[in-house]
């Protein structure tokens, strides 16, 4: 068997190299000139526009999935009845409609999968 590491020798070790190096000669501390600041800032960033929460933004992308389906259904419902012969149009929109719709449904295996990561989160 291998004898244990001592964690606490290496880090006491670590330590001490450090303020040796920090010590060392030719390295100065050097204080700022006088008037400039030499701390970190906080900054306030406002966003122009109206307040969207997370649910809105979900609930419209929801209606604009759902819109795309309904609009595709339409347009092949058109072209079956021959109200129009563009039948590329009509792939178009069902591309569309199916791209969103596999989009949406990723965000939401997304949503489930970080909800159980996060409940398997030890408090």
């Amino acid at each position: 068997m291998a004898a244990p590491i001592d964690i606490q020798g290496l880090i006491q070790q670590g330590v001490q190299q450090g303020l040796k190096q920090a010590n060392a000669p030719g390295i100065e501390r050097k204080d700022p000139p006088n008037g400039i600041e030499v701390s970190p800032k906080h900054f306030d960033i406002n966003v122009d526009g109206p307040k969207e929460s997370f649910a809105d933004m979900l609930t419209k992308a929801i209606d604009g999935v759902d819109q795309s389906m309904k609009s595709s259904e339409q347009n092949m419902q058109d072209y079956v009845s021959g109200k129009t012969d563009n039948v590329h149009d009509v792939m178009i929109s069902m591309q569309k409609a199916q791209l969103s719709f596999q989009m949406m449904i990723e965000v939401r295996n997304k949503a489930i999968e970080t909800y159980n990561e996060i409940s398997r989160m030890q408090i």
